[in-house]
């Protein structure tokens, strides 16, 4: 009895051994890329830094619209996200685009659109326009609805999507003609999984990819060089009955297999940090609480959301073969709502940052996103300040995610956002196009890449003289079969500088990173399940020893 006791207590130990090992791997190294795919992903080489211009169509004076954009320019972004609500333009009637709410001050709706656009052409920027926000005459029933209406009531913002998706997609089609060759990034919808934006209905995927579907083929047929960007769903764990009784997981499962692929060509994402710092990785947790032990039996172990959520949405897209897709985030920030914003709401988002501390959790996770997720294209903070002509509520902590205050004065996570954008673009792990902003033209044939590894591999067209960091120079000439060679490998996993020299650009370009301790993460296990498999066996010799006895 006792060399059986002995054997279930090795037994649970090794166990127990494997489990945390487990934990630990995903841990360290779940979602970081160390082998590059062998082409780089599509949209993923661009400027990363982008800025939520919150309000901005609501802005009542024109100077304050450049004045913002202005402000993004010279932190360093490339790209500015605004928001165009439908009911803001063809607000009362399909085809009506003329706004007589304010009967002294008729005007076309486009308006101060127009504006926006032409002010961030003018400033170089380039704008990701988020349409969603049907108007009343598109959702008739639903805006009638005593289940939409109570929860209108609720949360005063509450929206969703038209009766009649052709009404969307002929709206879509518009923007997309009226912009042609100044806007080409369309984000369709926002956050459809929330019950607060479908009209206070549970999550349907599906029909939502029929309004995905209309919108994006209207778009294109109009002005065939848009981009269509997935809508940024909002990161949930399914535990909100009401609000958000499916995770964002599973709405994008169903969106893929519903057929939504082909109706987008870039993902997105929402990366908030929630108070945790930018590295945090931890993808599973055990949901107990000491305080209500019994609430979370239906699921005691469950993935956090946090910074490292995006890997688990990627991990989707690349299960339905979809991972040749940049993700864009949409939003990401860090609140720094001070002690007077009362209790439960300023713990929103997390435990509140102080500025200085939101400046370097800012930085800390695009730093992250270029190192280990090559995939990732586009960061889009929330937010640059809060615009429009309406002061916000007190209690309310949403201002504080802002980097820039009402009065136009950047804070500290604005300047350290900044000194990161003039440090210049760095490349990760990861296949890249030869126009990643990492790579210079220095001269005529003469290019330079800035890169964060341990080995560059070329995609070359023509013979290259290549150094590395001002070392000699060295004559590369292309592979026969057409494969990217190796021209660095052995260095320090630091920043470095690859000089190219050819009369020919490369076409990519590959970095590569050396798993830490490789042999730890596949000899561990390895070891771990022989001796569990060896326990059982003895232990089975064991019992069949002692029935034989008898």
């Amino acid at each position: 009895m006792v060399r059986f006791i002995l054997y279930l207590t090795v037994i649970g130990l090794l166990s127990g051994a494997l489990a945390a090992f487990t934990w630990f791997d995903n841990e360290v190294n779940r979602g970081v890329t160390y082998t590059p795919p062998s082409a780089p992903v599509a949209w993923s080489d661009v400027p990363q830094i982008g800025v939520n211009a919150y309000n901005l169509q609501f802005e009542p004076n024109p100077a304050d619209v450049t004045r913002t954009l202005e402000l993004a320019r010279a932190m360093g972004a490339h790209f500015v996200r605004i928001q165009m609500p439908w009911d803001d333009v063809e607000i009362h009637a399909k085809g009506d685009f003329v706004d007589r709410r304010n009967l002294d001050q008729t005007r076309s709706s486009w308006e101060k659109y127009d504006f926006i656009v032409a002010e961030a052409q003018r400033l170089g920027l380039e704008l990701i326009v988020r349409i969603d926000r049907a108007p009343q005459w598109a959702r008739p029933n639903d805006d009638a609805d005593p289940r939409f209406q109570a929860g209108l009531r609720e949360h005063a913002s509450s929206t969703g999507p038209p009766e009649n998706n052709a009404d969307y997609a002929d709206f879509v089609a518009a923007v997309a003609a009226r912009y042609r060759g100044r806007v080409r990034f369309i984000q369709i919808w926002n956050e459809p999984n929330l019950a607060y934006e479908w009209s206070w209905r549970l999550p349907e995927p599906e029909r939502f990819v029929e309004l995905l579907r209309a919108a994006a083929t209207a778009a294109r047929a109009t002005n065939p060089d848009v981009v269509i960007l997935f809508p940024s769903l909002s990161p949930t764990d399914g535990k909100e009955p009401r609000i958000a009784p499916m995770s964002e997981l599973e709405y994008l499962d169903r969106v893929y297999r519903a057929g939504g692929a082909p109706y987008f060509d870039i993902m997105s994402a929402q990366a908030y940090g929630l108070g945790q710092p930018p590295d945090e990785n931890r993808y599973i947790r055990l949901r107990w609480r000491p305080n209500a032990p019994f609430r979370d039996l239906d699921r005691p172990i469950d993935t956090r959301i946090d910074v490292s959520r995006v890997v688990l949405l990627r991990e989707v897209m690349e299960r339905h073969g979809d991972g040749g897709k940049a993700i864009w985030i949409s939003e990401f920030g860090y609140n720094s709502a001070p002690d007077h914003i009362p209790e439960p709401a300023r713990n929103t988002w997390g435990p509140p940052v102080s500025e200085e501390v939101k400046g370097v959790y800012l930085v800390g996770q695009m730093e992250r996103a270029r190192r280990e997720w090559p995939w990732i294209g586009v960061m889009n903070i929330w937010f640059l300040r809060w615009g429009g002509y309406r002061e916000p509520d007190p209690a309310d902590p949403t201002p504080y995610f802002a980097l820039v205050d009402r009065h136009f004065q950047p804070l500290p996570a604005y300047e350290a956002v900044r000194a990161y954008a003039m440090n210049g673009a760095i490349a990760g792990a990861g296949a890249h196009t030869w126009r990643h902003p990492a790579v210079e033209l220095a001269g005529e044939g003469v290019w330079r890449v800035r890169f964060t590894g341990q080995s560059l591999a070329l995609q070359l067209n023509a013979p290259a003289w290549v150094s590395i960091d001002g070392g000699m120079a060295a004559l590369v000439e292309p592979p026969a079969d057409g494969r990217s060679v190796i021209v660095a490998s052995g260095l320090a996993d630091t920043v470095h500088v690859g000089e190219v020299r050819s009369g020919v650009a490369p076409e990519w370009f590959v970095v590569g990173r050396e798993r830490p301790f490789p042999w730890v993460w596949t000899l561990t296990p390895t070891l771990i399940v022989l001796a569990l498999a060896s326990a059982g066996i003895v232990m089975m010799l064991e019992i069949g020893r002692s029935a034989a006895r008898r």
